[in-house]
């Protein structure tokens, strides 16, 4: 018969390897968990505006429409300012 420190030992053994066990079962959902994390943002499409070089004329164009879409009254006005800040 084993002595009583060899079976206290193999206990504290077998209960160590039940906790290293846990913990590794745990550690190891975590880490799926931000694998799918990972996965998700990677899939994900981040969309990050580029400066762009416009042509005057085409900015022109689009001052001109936004005139029209404040309305027709403040066209006049709109296109003044248009050509102060072409001779300036």
């Amino acid at each position: 018969m084993p002595s009583k420190l060899k079976q206290r030992r193999v206990r504290r053994l077998k209960a160590d390897v039940e906790w290293w066990r846990a913990e590794a079962s745990d550690l190891y959902a975590r880490v799926m968990e931000q694998a799918d994390e990972i996965a998700e943002l990677r899939r994900t499409v981040i969309r990050v505006p580029m400066p762009v070089m416009v042509p005057a004329e085409i900015i022109r164009e689009i001052n001109v429409q936004a005139a029209f879409a404040r309305g027709i009254e403040r066209y006049g006005d709109t296109m003044q300012e248009l050509a102060k800040k072409e001779v300036g």
